[in-house]
């Protein structure tokens, strides 16, 4: 029995410790009392046209289906406001064929994001330089519509990052 007595504390110290997965960013919790979030398009500083659609639409989705705020189109109507801009989009070979053409490729996706609390003006959550990757096999045929599948992946597990990360403050 002494022996339990004597183990509690240290079991209880390392049930402290943790270990996981966490973007980099600043977040507090989900602002108490707030109800309604717009998410306007992402402004897209690269050359890939598009890809602020697919970010926007990704994010716009995971906030309706995991949260209990209600997606409203005008800031003016919000409580909240999500804003980012996608700050690299790079398309990497990664594997060659025996002719020589690539046939492996990574997409890779950096994004700047920041949660306003309208009410207050306080900053939620920011997190600048995330990054997020996607790899796919193509043929000369393919490199196109595989890179937009690719980017809808990206933009699909960003979206779920990013509203675990401010709806848990995981």
């Amino acid at each position: 029995m002494k022996r339990l007595l004597l183990g509690l504390p240290l079991l209880a110290a390392l049930a402290g410790l943790s270990c996981g997965y966490r973007l980099a960013g600043s977040a507090r919790s989900l602002p108490a009392g707030a109800a309604t979030i717009a998410i306007p398009a992402f402004r897209n500083q690269t050359s890939r046209p598009q890809a602020e659609q697919f970010v926007t639409h990704a994010v716009r989705g995971e906030f309706v289906r995991r949260s209990r705020l209600r997606l409203v189109e005008s800031p003016a109507a919000a409580d909240l406001l999500l804003e980012g801009t996608i700050t690299a989009f790079q398309t990497t070979p990664l594997a060659y064929s025996e002719a020589g053409a690539a046939n492996l490729y990574e997409v890779r996706l950096t994004l700047d994001v920041r949660l306003v609390d309208l009410r207050d003006g306080g900053v939620a959550f920011q997190g600048s330089g995330l990054s997020f990757r996607e790899s796919y096999d193509t043929d000369m045929d393919s490199f196109f519509s595989q890179e937009s599948g690719s980017l809808n992946r990206i933009a699909d597990k960003f979206a779920a990052s990013i509203v675990t990360t401010i709806l848990e403050n995981f």
